[in-house]
């Protein structure tokens, strides 16, 4: 009676696949992001080109407010992250991810920048919805009409990890 031998050379390939549909699976993310953050742009008249705003940023969250900061908007990593839905998070302020360790002076310069209309990259602590505390890297960009008037702000979020 003959023995067969396994062959693993598939698997072996799935491993290197794998790797590939990873990295596709996240370019269909980030595209649908873009072609929702372009739909956002048309609604409101941005002049802004998202293309080149987010191209070679890396985030794990987007959160899109309105200009008086309540939440419009967020992708599927703001779950990830925070562990709080858009469902929860629509209409709320970011300020919901604050908690005691949250550095007051680190918020208040985040509010001058915003008033002043500029962007403003800042490193904060948040708390998750399972009140576990994080890092969080939060750059936000306004986004203007054509009057160059602030609409809304585009926070790209990520954790920083030690």
């Amino acid at each position: 009676m003959k023995t067969s031998k396994l062959q693993r050379g598939p698997l072996l390939c799935w491993d290197i696949y794998a790797t590939y549909l990873v990295q596709q699976a996240k370019n269909f993310n980030r595209q649908l992001e873009l072609d929702i953050l372009k739909s956002f742009k048309y609604e409101y008249r941005w002049e802004v080109d998202f293309d080149v705003l987010i191209e070679n940023k890396n985030y794990d969250a987007l959160v899109l407010t309105n200009a008086n900061q309540e939440i419009c908007w967020v992708n599927k990593g703001f779950r990830k992250m925070t562990g709080y839905s858009e469902s929860f998070a629509k209409g709320k302020t970011p300020n919901f991810l604050q908690g005691e360790a949250t550095s007051k002076i680190k918020i208040n310069r985040i509010r001058e920048h915003i008033k002043r209309g500029v962007e403003v990259k800042e490193c904060v602590v948040n708390y998750r919805k399972n009140g576990e505390i994080y890092n969080c890297e939060i750059h936000i960009l306004p986004l203007k009409d054509r009057h160059q008037k602030i609409t809304h702000l585009l926070a790209l979020e990520n954790v920083v990890r030690h």
